[in-house]
């Protein structure tokens, strides 16, 4: 790294860090954010977990997000899943009862996850629910089981909207100035090198410039390497979301 960028890591460790994205990803040991995206160090602020999740009630979730939107002024926050997450396969099993007591920490965290498999709407998990009806699924389901898949997506679409209703984002957004559909102010100054989007500032009423926050919902393939856009970005109230770099996912 010193080779390639010269100077980079004495920077970062002296002027601290100004990471444009948090990304919100899985603890799998597969999932390598900075392989994927090759990005540099101080890039992205990462808060991974079982199965992407972001969870109000916990206090690490909020404050990860609290310190990524109000210390380091992050511009996007990124929920990315992927296929093959085992967070996500084992919310599609049979839930054993009574639950081993090794497995209570991780039942109650992807317990979320459950609900949205018992409850969605999407073709390929309903039609899932109702083969399993009758007979429990008992093992994990494979990669590219298309139930398994939607649920990948459906959770990452989930925890997106769990993030933009979350009172810090709620609380941020109310801070930044809408003008009538106008472009925001953007002064250079505050500019991040950013490789997949490019910086957004506008202002407050006060004059103190205010990072405009997006929310991104994204999915890695394990098994290509690709990372495609579920479509559900959210932004501050009538700010047009940036163009995605990643090719959009019909679901």
């Amino acid at each position: 790294m010193s080779q390639l960028s010269p100077g980079l890591l004495a920077s970062l460790a002296i002027e601290g860090q100004k990471p444009p994205f948090m990304l919100v990803d899985c603890s799998d040991s597969r999932v390598n954010e900075q392989e994927i995206f090759s990005a540099r160090p101080g890039t992205m602020f990462t808060a991974g977990n079982i199965a992407n999740r972001f969870d109000e009630n916990d206090i690490n979730s909020n404050a990860v997000l609290s310190f990524a939107v109000e210390t380091l002024k992050v511009k996007h926050v990124v929920v990315m899943g992927h296929y093959g997450c085992g967070g996500v396969a084992e919310s599609m099993k049979s839930l054993q009862q009574p639950i081993p007591p090794t497995e209570v920490a991780v039942q109650g965290w992807i317990r979320p996850i459950r609900d949205i498999y018992q409850t969605s709407t999407r073709p390929e998990i309903v039609a899932h629910r109702e083969r399993h009806k009758l007979e429990p699924l008992r093992t994990l389901p494979g990669l590219h089981d298309p139930a398994f898949r939607a649920l990948v997506e459906e959770n990452v679409k989930s925890n997106v909207q769990k993030i933009a209703n979350s009172a810090v984002i709620q609380n941020h957004y109310s801070n930044v100035v809408t003008t009538n559909g106008s472009a925001p102010a953007y002064d250079a100054s505050d500019d991040v090198s950013s490789p997949l989007f490019p910086p957004v500032i506008t202002k407050r009423t006060t004059g103190t410039p205010i990072t405009e926050i997006f929310i991104h919902g994204w999915v890695y393939d394990v098994e290509t390497g690709k990372v495609s856009d579920l479509g559900v970005s959210v932004g501050p109230p009538g700010r047009v979301v940036p163009t995605s770099p990643f090719p959009l996912l019909q679901t």
